[in-house]
């Protein structure tokens, strides 16, 4: 099961808070496509080779890259757009990026998915 923030706008962006910025999917994602880019298309990552689910996962799409935390392991997650410029365990492998490149570049969406790094990057490693 996958919980995703959306808002009003047809394109991924941020919303201010207290907090920091909160991720907001465009409203074209609904939960199906949500789901079917977690199942099909997203790539775990393990904090720890002992973890026996993934601590996140990584997708994306029109260039846009997501992330996928467990709300409940196993079972649901939270998705919502990936910026690298935030508090916390925010930053890719390069592993992850090289694969999201080549899903990227699949689909012909290098040049947004580049324009997104560019903008939020931040905690490339």
């Amino acid at each position: 099961r996958l919980d995703h923030n959306s808002w009003h706008n047809d394109y991924a962006g941020f919303e201010p808070s207290p907090k920091g910025p909160v991720g907001k999917c465009p409203k074209s994602i609904t939960r199906d496509l949500a789901e079917e880019l977690l199942n099909k298309e997203a790539i775990p990552f393990y904090e720890s080779e002992d973890s026996q689910w993934p601590d996140r996962f990584h997708a994306v799409y029109r260039g846009v890259i997501y992330e996928a935390v467990p709300t409940q392991p196993g079972y649901s997650y939270h998705a919502y757009p990936w910026r690298g410029d935030l508090r916390g365990p925010t930053f890719l492998t390069r592993k992850t990026l090289k694969a999201l490149r080549e899903k990227a570049d699949k689909r012909g969406e290098t040049k947004e998915l580049e324009s997104w790094l560019r903008q939020f990057g931040g905690a490339l490693r």
